[in-house]
């Protein structure tokens, strides 16, 4: 994600326990999606992000406007200062296991379907636990740069549900345990204001909660 200055986005986020050893769920794609903001850089990113080693790491699975007309996902990773993916070959409805977790050398192993896709060594060399690991589900519509228009367009960035399952943390002992609690509200960005009110449809994610799973989805 970039900055709430400037990107026209919704956001939800499900925080762990304030401090763990590694976080992961099971991420199933929505069937369709398409992102429909005028000035580009819009993109639809559902993913798992911690802080270790001095670093924020964001993990997960993401498209933007020209590979979601094509129903065509990939994983990425960013640290705010260096970001990659894979090949755009993951299909909407796809059920994708997602993991960030401290490994026996004590780097970040970020997985993807059970295998390794990048390891982080980390600003220290290793980690020794990992604090602010939450899952995120978020889109942006578009990203007016310095000029954020009053009032806002319309809301077009739209996809069925996302279901994330299983959404686990590792504790001390190196057990997986269930997420508990519920999810965060809905962050906007720019922040709402009587310039600059968040009157689009659809207003807000629709949700399910239950235990451990979040179900959401943008539809008008």
């Amino acid at each position: 994600m970039g900055t709430p200055a400037t990107e026209y986005a919704k956001v939800i986020r499900w925080c762990a326990p304030s401090t763990v050893y590694g976080i992961k769920t099971t991420i199933t794609l929505p069937t369709q999606a398409s992102i429909g903001g005028s000035n580009g850089n819009g993109f639809i990113n559902f993913y798992l992000a911690v802080i270790g080693s001095s670093t924020g790491y964001e993990c997960g699975l993401s498209t933007y406007k020209s590979k979601a007309d094509e129903d065509k996902w990939h994983w990425f990773w960013n640290t705010g200062s260096a970001n990659d993916g894979g090949s755009y070959n993951i299909a909407g409805s796809a059920a994708v296991p997602v993991e960030l977790s401290i490994n026996a050398s004590k780097t970040l192993n970020f997985k993807v379907n059970g295998t390794v896709v990048k390891t982080f060594v980390g600003a220290t060399g290793t980690f020794s636990s990992l604090t602010s690991a939450r899952l995120i589900i978020a889109a942006c519509d578009q990203d007016f740069g310095s000029n954020v228009p009053s009032p806002l367009p319309n809301w077009n960035t739209l996809h069925y549900q996302v279901t994330c399952s299983n959404i686990q943390y590792r504790n001390s002992s190196g057990t997986w345990v269930t997420i508990s609690g519920s999810p965060d509200p809905t962050e906007f960005w720019p922040t709402p204001s009587a310039s600059h009110p968040h009157t689009g449809t659809p207003a807000d994610y629709t949700r399910s909660v239950s235990t451990g799973k979040i179900i959401a989805s943008l539809k008008r």
